[in-house]
């Protein structure tokens, strides 16, 4: 079954090592129509923002791709809710 509710995922949070610094997500807007997510990412205290293509793997999964040469793949099922 394919999610198609974009505020369940609003401001959803998620941790990743880059192998060098801890790196936040916090997911800002989704858009299914046009296959988009934008996140609020920090790093080192410096928060930029970025949208992303919305992929979806084998299983159905939704990720966006990331890192330098968009080597990590960031699935939007293991951020967290943030309250």
């Amino acid at each position: 079954m394919k999610e198609t509710s974009a505020n369940k995922y609003y401001l959803n949070e998620f941790s990743f090592d880059d192998g060098e610094y801890e790196i936040i997500f916090n997911i800002v807007d989704i858009s299914f129509v046009y296959e988009t997510i934008t996140v609020a990412i920090t790093r080192c205290g410096k928060i930029t923002q970025d949208t992303l293509p919305l992929l979806r793997d084998k299983d159905d999964k939704l990720y966006f791709e990331f890192g330098l040469f968009y080597e990590n793949k960031i699935h939007i099922d293991e951020f967290d809710e943030v309250n």
